[in-house]
């Protein structure tokens, strides 16, 4: 595997100083709860990203994206927004924030990016790049800087520096995931429980990954979040000030107790908090380590995006089927993790073995080649403080 130390050297003559590593977030239930401040469970997965960092003698910033062979730079003394500069807007809303923060930079930097992370959506890139050059910033320049002080700062420099909203959640994942263990999100009060995830060994969990264009769902689930959130906002302007939207009661959007509220608004919201009250299910199936219940949750998840949500994918419908058909898989469903239409799964080896058997079949009809990984829950995005060629991977 090429190293990611490897191409800093090769591409800028010098040694790595600082090596940032950082997961990517994987939410398993409840990717659109942040509307109605319900309830997610996510954790960090196997696709990552690494951030290689060392000192310059000027005031210039050279980043280089080993994984798509793309090269941007700035100056320290000019760190205006710049829609031109793409993805390297990023790295640059870390040095601008910091600024406003009183930070002085002694010298400029070389920058490396490699990781499987830089081919996920908006989302997913935006968070990585931000958190993982704030760590190595950090790192490099002594700053001491926080677990809180790192999300407040990446916070910021995504949202109110590039105009990206991402989510707070995803960042406190990042910083604050432990291995073998789900973080479980009560997005009203902004808290969280770490469960230990169970289901390893003859029951476990895996990603499938149907190897579709980025192009395909990563659009659509864009637009499908924006008009949630205003779907929600509208359903809330309806209710008492003080009244948690996650707990208004379903039965009541489908029998129209709100009479004048838009069919559309009350699908969108229907499924929204279905899918809050879901994942109180699915944690509860977790601590109590029962993996068909888990699935089956999964399964009410996938229908809901299906026929409530109208989240279609025939690539995806097709393979959703095919687990629904086979022996040994408890259920499946969307997962979010950054990347177009990746499945997650609970089932046992009959059952990937089945899923597996489709996959010839799947190449022929759709051209894509699936992939599949185990979900084991990882760790925190890391500044490794002892590594070299060896450690230095994607």
């Amino acid at each position: 595997m090429e190293k990611v130390a490897a191409f800093h050297e090769l591409n800028y003559k010098k040694k790595v100083e600082v090596l940032a590593q950082v997961p990517g977030v994987v939410t398993l239930m409840g990717a659109f709860s942040d509307f109605c401040n319900g309830y997610c469970i996510a954790g960090t997965g196997a696709l990552g990203l690494r951030v290689a960092m060392s000192a310059r003698d000027d005031n210039l910033v050279r980043v280089y994206d080993a994984t798509k062979s793309d090269k941007k730079h700035f100056n320290l003394n000019s760190l205006k927004y710049r829609k031109e500069d793409r993805w390297a807007n990023y790295v640059k809303a870390v040095f601008s924030i910091l600024s406003e923060e009183g930070v002085t930079f002694p010298h400029g930097f070389d920058i490396t990016l490699k990781g499987a992370l830089l081919f996920c959506d908006q989302l997913t890139v935006s968070s990585a790049v931000i958190m993982g050059c704030l760590m190595a910033v950090d790192s490099a320049l002594s700053l001491s800087l926080g677990k809180k002080e790192l999300i407040r700062l990446s916070y910021r420099a995504a949202t109110a520096y590039c105009a990206v909203p991402i989510r707070f959640r995803d960042l406190v994942t990042l910083l604050y995931a432990q291995k073998g263990k789900v973080l479980y999100f009560d997005l009203q009060s902004v808290s969280y429980e770490l469960i230990d995830w169970p289901f390893t060994e003859s029951q476990y969990g895996m990603i499938l990954d149907p190897s579709l264009p980025p192009q395909i769902l990563r659009e659509e689930l864009e637009e499908k979040r924006i008009d949630a959130r205003l779907c929600c906002k509208e359903l809330k302007k309806r209710l008492p000030a003080d009244y948690k939207l996650r707990n208004y009661p379903v039965k009541d959007l489908k029998s129209h107790i709100i009479k004048d509220l838009d069919e559309h608004v009350r699908h969108t919201c229907e499924y929204v908090i279905t899918e809050s009250q879901i994942v109180q299910k699915g944690r509860n199936a977790i601590k109590e380590k029962k993996a068909r219940s888990f699935g089956r949750y999964l399964n009410d998840l996938y229908i809901g995006m299906r026929d409530v949500f109208d989240v279609t994918c025939p690539e995806v419908d097709w393979l959703i089927k095919r687990a629904g058909e086979a022996e040994g898989v408890y259920g499946a469903s969307y997962v979010s993790n950054g990347a177009s239409g990746s499945i997650f799964m609970i089932l046992e080896e009959d059952g990937e073995a089945a899923i597996k058997s489709c996959m010839d079949e799947f190449k022929r009809i759709f051209d894509f080649t699936p992939e599949t990984r185990p979900f084991n829950p990882g760790g925190p995005a890391a500044v490794l403080r002892d590594f070299d060629e060896n450690t230095a991977g994607q």
